[in-house]
């Protein structure tokens, strides 16, 4: 189908005003909203969805619905995730026409509480590049008549100005992100190249004054300054290191997580072992691949900041469907009658967003083992 098809003043009229209803700039769960709300209201229809594609394109991951009220959606319950009609949609990325659904061999039927729907049809969102970014549904025609070709044409249209728009957003928040980690290893850097610099200049001022004072007061206070001094230096590291950003995501997992242990020992003294499962970067996908270098990074933070230790052991194995992450350190440990801190309750909510969890051993005086998990294709 091409664009040149639409003939029709009227329709094409619509589509434009269609258009003009997208807002560009906004977040995109507002512009699928939008796009949805438009789609529907382009087709003339009573309901409409937009059911995004799963990573590996074979399900659903999202389904935004427009029509429907919050009850109507709350008794429903789950949202479908791509099985029937819908699965014949992701499956043939082509437009699906059907003039009632009741009556249509692969039609599963509803569930429960969904409203009645008979007249469907279904669309690609289809991105600049060819790509299928999901599916637009509308049904039931506000006039009762079934749906046409030039319906059909008409929705194909605006499923591609909708891809390409939806690549548009996602162009500017990955450039909003490239600036915010600019940003982030900026700040970083002036940290390490002059704050960090003009403590140390501080410090070796004192250390040079401190024979020249008679007054064992006053060597004591520039002794204490001295030991602020080391703290807060010591504390600008570990903050450093927290906001450095893992910017070569062309990097395998075990580069990373080799680069990553490899910073601590150099900026913050502490003595790092890694031991990973060897083509273990082959199966896990990159969405796993950043979080699991985020949740070593925090567990890493964590020990410099509070555990005293001295040396750190990190393994990344693999357990069926599952990446595992062990940490253990050789610090003071902490009784679990207190509770893990903020940093460790969100590992868990990390792992528990990814499929896994996160299990923690210690005792006082024995150190600490974090287990973190999650599913190496999340």
């Amino acid at each position: 189908m091409k664009f040149r098809e639409l003939r029709d003043p009227d329709r094409l009229h619509a589509l434009i005003d269609a258009m003009l209803l997208i807002e560009t700039d906004a977040q995109l769960n507002t512009l699928l909203n939008q796009i949805v709300s438009a789609a529907t209201q382009l087709a003339g229809a009573k309901y409409g969805a937009l059911g995004v594609l799963s990573h590996d394109a074979t399900s659903l991951s999202e389904f935004v619905t427009f029509g429907m009220t919050e009850e109507e959606i709350a008794r429903i319950g789950d949202l479908p995730t791509g099985h029937g009609v819908l699965g014949e949609t992701i499956e043939g990325d082509h437009p699906m026409r059907i003039d009632d659904l009741t009556e249509y061999p692969g039609f599963e039927g509803f569930p429960p509480g969904h409203p009645p729907m008979y007249r469907f049809l279904g669309v690609p969102v289809v991105t600049r590049n060819g790509h299928v970014w999901g599916n637009l549904y509308v049904a039931d025609p506000v006039s009762g008549d079934v749906f046409t070709y030039d319906d059909e044409l008409l929705l194909s249209t605006f499923g591609r100005i909708a891809g390409s728009v939806i690549d548009q957003s996602n162009l500017r928040r990955e450039l909003r992100e490239l600036s915010v980690a600019e940003e982030r290893e900026r700040l970083a850097r002036d940290l390490h190249d002059t704050v960090i610099q003009r403590l140390f200049g501080v410090g070796l001022g004192l250390q040079m004054a401190l024979p020249l004072l008679d007054d064992e007061t006053a060597q004591e206070r520039v002794n204490q300054a001295l030991d602020e001094l080391n703290e807060t230096i010591h504390d600008i590291r570990t903050t450093i290191f927290e906001i450095d950003q893992d910017r070569a995501t062309e990097d395998t997992l075990r580069q990373r997580a080799t680069a990553l242990t490899n910073e601590v020992g150099a900026r913050l003294g502490v003595q790092a072992h890694l031991t990973m499962e060897k083509g273990l970067s082959q199966e896990v996908n990159e969405h796993c691949a950043h979080h699991t270098i985020q949740a070593l990074r925090e567990i890493l933070s964590n020990i410099v900041r509070h555990s005293e230790a001295t040396h750190v052991d990190v393994e990344i194995n693999s357990d069926g469907d599952f990446l595992v992450l062990r940490v253990r350190d050789n610090g003071v440990g902490f009784d679990h009658a207190s509770g893990p801190g903020r940093g460790l309750k969100n590992l868990a909510s990390r792992a528990l967003d990814l499929g896994g969890d996160c299990v923690i051993e210690s005792r006082v005086g024995s150190g600490t083992l974090v287990r973190w998990t999650a599913l190496k294709k999340a």
